[in-house]
């Protein structure tokens, strides 16, 4: 009888803890933990990468992309010189998160010299 008490007051508990942890209407997929990662041991710059294109593809699927995931991810494509990539996921960060479009057009005009094309007005 104890340990039936036990077992279930346990279960109990741990159901009100899941309940109180904190809820997001975002999917951030793994990005603490890789960025974390990534800070110690910048040779797993290509773990973070795929952390990021990864918590990017299932946020699309339930369209929940975090905010700043296509910029971080558009940044080191544009460390990597693939400017065409970074400019497509920083459009596509300022449509979803308008607040980011002045700060990644002045990014996007700094290294294609020339202004936003094809952008949102």
């Amino acid at each position: 009888m104890k340990r039936t008490t036990a077992v279930f007051v346990g279960l109990i508990a741990a159901v009100l803890l899941t309940q109180c942890a904190p809820q997001t209407r975002f999917e951030w997929g793994n990005y603490e933990g890789s960025l974390y990662s990534f800070y110690k041991n910048p040779s797993d710059r290509e773990a973070y990468k795929k952390s990021l294109t990864d918590a990017i593809e299932r946020g699309r699927a339930k369209n929940v992309i975090a905010p700043g995931l296509l910029a971080e991810l558009g940044y080191m494509y544009l460390e990597d010189g693939d400017n065409v990539r970074a400019a497509a996921l920083f459009r596509e960060e300022m449509q979803l998160f308008p607040e980011s479009r002045p700060f990644l057009t002045r990014i996007i005009d700094r290294n294609t010299g020339r202004p936003l094309m094809g952008g949102m007005s």
